[in-house]
């Protein structure tokens, strides 16, 4: 998160250059998120939380095999800029099934970043597709221009999934029928509340009193698994389990962010014995992590 000092003024920039930026703030994020330690259930510097199947050097892999596919969202949505938004995001959805295809090929069919390629892809299309409509890239610019761009894409899936008659299809369509719970699609296409109103504030805020960048991230971490919305966690543990575990959560928050590493330490082992890893709330951790770089480049 220092690395802002080196970078011009994005208006002496070409487009190409402005769309590797982007793409730079999009991989260093996801290193930044994976990176952070303690989390709880979560592969990171310590351990692989409740992952038998990934450790640290899997998710180093799947984030260098993903590093070229940033600036080729944000070069879709400048190229689309024109285009209505649903069509916009139609191009952006054939690079994620490409980005995804290279991910589960650098990790031997193991999904380490499904969720943060929807929803980082969708900012980075927002962010080229800002670009070229106005040559300026902001935060709330971003979180309304992913609303925007994935807002029809929701809509159109959900009223599908409620109207089948059929059972349904996967785990996240059966939490949205149970729970109403809309998963890391819920989030971009209403412009990332959760970060909006919750992990960012709790950074900068973290930040602010003298938290390192690391610990201000597992601030926002548990402020992330506190609100109980994970998909990961319902999926692994069950809807009671996983409410629990965002109530236990809450509890903790209550003692501070002075704490909040040594209560991530506690239920990143209660987390193992569970089985339980909040993958989502990692994937918006990612995004809070990247927006705070926009919001740095936003002050130049």
């Amino acid at each position: 998160m220092d690395r802002m000092h080196s970078l011009p003024n994005l208006a002496m920039l070409s487009s190409r250059e402005v769309y590797n930026i982007i793409a730079l703030f999009a991989s260093e994020s996801l290193t930044d998120e994976v990176y952070t330690t303690p989390k709880p259930g979560l592969v990171d510097c310590a351990n692989s939380g409740s992952h038998e199947d990934m450790d640290l050097a899997l998710f180093e892999r799947s984030i260098a095999v993903l590093e070229p596919y940033w600036a080729e969202f944000a070069s879709v949505g400048g190229d689309t800029a024109l285009l209505l938004p649903e069509e916009t995001f139609e191009a952006l959805q054939k690079v994620g099934i490409c980005a995804e295809k290279a991910m589960l090929g650098a990790t031997c069919g193991v999904n380490t970043h499904k969720g943060a390629i929807f929803a980082l892809g969708t900012l980075c299309g927002a962010a080229g597709r800002l670009w070229q409509l106005g040559g300026t890239i902001s935060v709330d610019g971003l979180l309304n221009g992913a609303a925007e761009l994935s807002g029809g894409f929701a809509a159109r899936h959900w009223r599908e999934v409620s109207a089948r008659s059929e059972s349904p299809r996967t785990a996240g369509e059966r939490f949205y029928l149970q729970y109403g719970v809309e998963g890391i699609c819920g989030e971009v296409s209403q412009g990332f509340p959760s970060v909006k109103e919750g992990s960012l504030p709790v950074y900068r805020r973290a930040v602010q009193d003298g938290f390192s960048a690391n610990d201000a991230g597992v601030a926002a971490l548990l402020w992330l698994i506190a609100q109980g919305k994970d998909t990961n966690m319902i999926s692994r543990g069950g809807w009671e389990l996983a409410q629990n575990s965002a109530a236990q959560t809450r509890v903790l928050l209550q003692e501070g962010l002075s704490k909040a590493v040594v209560n991530a330490k506690r239920l990143d082992q209660l987390f193992i014995q569970q089985h339980l890893s909040p993958g989502g709330c990692a994937d918006l951790l990612a995004v809070t992590y990247f927006l705070c770089r926009i919001e740095e480049l936003d002050k130049r």
